[in-house]
């Protein structure tokens, strides 16, 4: 039975920074060669009969600021019938660089994204797909200690607060990590999927598109 949620004639929007960029705006264009990729390929080779139009938006190295400064060309001007969000690993590495603590840096982090969010919720009533952020200190050298945990938290709370799909990514790649240890799931950075790591993100999110 076919039951995925997007219909011919919807346009799915992805928006983020580097794991939902790469390299959409060049060699790898216009969906990247990463997750956004695998999950047009997926759903086209199920569902061929489906005319469904995606757009990645991921820019590398963005922040959930830099996201509210593009929102109006990038997500409300394109006006998806779909929108999913992968954003903050890149403002938890900052804040660990600049020496700020979670209790004065994770709640502006988290109105700014509240303010996003409520923009689709009001102008566009599209449906949310709410990616959390990872860190998987898997054979990498000198595991850096973002704040991993605090920043999920928040996710998980706009996710509820905007009745968003929460991909629950950060707990699949603890659990695949468990699985197979010494296995690698990123590029030895612990925060850039390869591959596999990949296919695993464009997984998880079909599991909430009813793929």
């Amino acid at each position: 039975m076919n039951n995925l949620l997007f219909e011919s004639g919807d346009k799915v929007l992805f928006i983020g920074d580097s794991i939902t960029d790469c390299g959409r705006r060049g060699d790898h264009a216009p969906y990247g060669h990463g997750y956004v990729r695998k999950i047009t390929e997926l759903i086209t080779a199920k569902y061929p009969e489906r005319d469904i139009t995606y757009v990645n938006k991921g820019i590398g190295g963005d922040i959930v600021e830099g996201l509210e400064n593009r929102w109006d060309t990038d997500v409300i001007e394109e006006n998806p019938d779909w929108l999913s969000v992968k954003i903050g690993i890149n403002n938890a590495s900052r804040q660990l660089n600049q020496g700020v603590s979670n209790e004065d840096y994770l709640p502006e982090w988290q109105d700014c994204y509240r303010r996003i969010l409520t923009r689709v919720k009001n102008e566009l009533d599209a449906p949310l797909f709410l990616f959390e952020i990872f860190y998987i200190p898997e054979d990498v050298e000198n595991p850096r200690p973002l704040a991993v945990d605090a920043y999920n938290a928040c996710i998980h709370k706009l996710a509820d607060e905007f009745d968003a799909h929460l991909i629950q990514i950060n707990d699949a790649f603890d659990n695949a990590v468990a699985a197979r240890p010494g296995a690698l799931w990123t590029t030895r950075d612990g925060v850039h999927p390869n591959a596999e790591g990949h296919t695993l993100m464009a997984l998880e999110f079909l599991k909430h598109a009813d793929w």
